[in-house]
């Protein structure tokens, strides 16, 4: 198995997951469920440019499959910490940073883990 097949099997069943979670509903104190609108235009633009930022960063380490997934977990992560620590809006601005950037940079790498 190529290194390309590893990696676009790995990314095909994590990423969905990876992604997913940031434009749902967040919970309250009191347990129950509210939705956060989510605008389709950048708002928070400080969390977009970091996101570009780690979009740059995993360019880097494309190479090095270990560290491709690695770095893939730790976006993930950064999503869901800005998430409950700023909001939706600002953990989808990130999430369309990374995104966008690397679509835009490195469409081959984009089509392998988007």
């Amino acid at each position: 198995m190529t290194l390309r097949q590893y990696l676009t099997a790995t990314v095909i069943v994590a990423l969905p997951a990876l992604f997913a979670g940031c434009s749902c509903g967040s919970s309250t104190d009191d347990g129950t469920n509210k939705q956060e609108k989510i605008s389709s235009k950048v708002i928070d633009w400080k969390a977009y440019n970091l996101g570009a930022d780690h979009a740059k960063e995993v360019i880097s380490i494309a190479h090095d499959e270990s560290e491709l997934q690695d770095a893939l977990l730790e976006v993930r992560a950064r999503i869901s910490n800005i998430h409950s620590k700023l909001g939706a809006q600002s953990a989808t601005d990130y999430e369309r940073g990374f995104t966008e950037y690397i679509r835009t940079e490195k469409d081959s790498l984009a089509r392998i883990i988007f």
